[in-house]
């Protein structure tokens, strides 16, 4: 057990080095990255592609679900109250 929830907090750490956030603002490179990676997600649009004929496009449209997913677990990651992360479920994981 504590070595499950060493491994969560180790994690969340790596990508709050990678992601920093003082005061609750991203900052650096990272706002940048991050707010690229927002566009090419297509956030906070609904994951919905259409084709030329304006019909939905079942490919692309999962293909920018798993972007939009990527963004959000980075997101989520380094936003994550410690306490919140210390309660997910070893499922979740």
């Amino acid at each position: 057990m504590i070595d499950m929830i060493e491994r969560r907090l180790n994690r969340k750490r790596a990508y709050r080095r990678l992601f920093p956030v003082e005061r609750g603002v991203i900052v650096g490179d990272a706002r940048a990255i991050l707010a690229d990676l927002k566009k090419f997600a297509r956030l906070p649009d609904a994951p919905i592609v259409r084709d030329g004929y304006g019909r939905v496009d079942p490919i692309a449209s999962a293909l920018l679900t798993g972007r939009q997913e990527v963004v959000n677990r980075i997101l989520a990651m380094i936003h994550m109250d410690d306490r919140v992360m210390l309660n997910l479920h070893e499922d979740q994981d």
